[in-house]
């Protein structure tokens, strides 16, 4: 799972990311509202659990301060794409469609799979700094 300061921003700065995320047990999420910060600056990683959900039903849970960070299995869900030989071809023809400066970007899986979704669904591109319209 890629809990790195670039995923943490893109899934941060993808509004329609954070929209979508329909809060469930054991997903990973960037808690902004933690007084505490890791070594590399971020606030705390956590994951939803029964405290969470209890907060979230009592409404007591801080959804603006926490920022979803979706899994692989999300994403793929979130592409509508399950088989994993169609998930293959989807990324192969994606990612023949990208300049080299685009793919040095990606350092893992979940950033891959994030920028394929925010191009087919979304319509989005990320620069390396934010996410605009193509």
């Amino acid at each position: 799972m890629d809990f790195s300061n670039t995923y943490i921003t893109m899934c941060e700065k993808a509004l329609f990311l954070q929209q979508a995320w329909e809060i469930t047990y054991a997903d990973y999420y960037c808690d902004r509202s933690a007084t505490f910060a890791t070594r590399d600056g971020n606030a705390g990683i956590s994951i939803v659990d029964d405290t969470v959900l209890i907060d979230v039903l009592n409404q007591d849970f801080k959804r603006s301060k926490a920022v979803w960070l979706p899994r692989q299995d999300q994403l793929q869900e979130l592409l509508n794409i399950t088989d994993p030989f169609a998930i293959i071809h989807m990324l192969n023809e994606f990612t023949g469609t990208v300049d080299n400066a685009a793919r040095e970007r990606w350092q893992s899986m979940e950033q891959l799979l994030l920028c394929a979704y925010a191009l087919h669904k979304q319509k989005r591109h990320w620069t390396g700094d934010n996410w605009i319209e193509r």
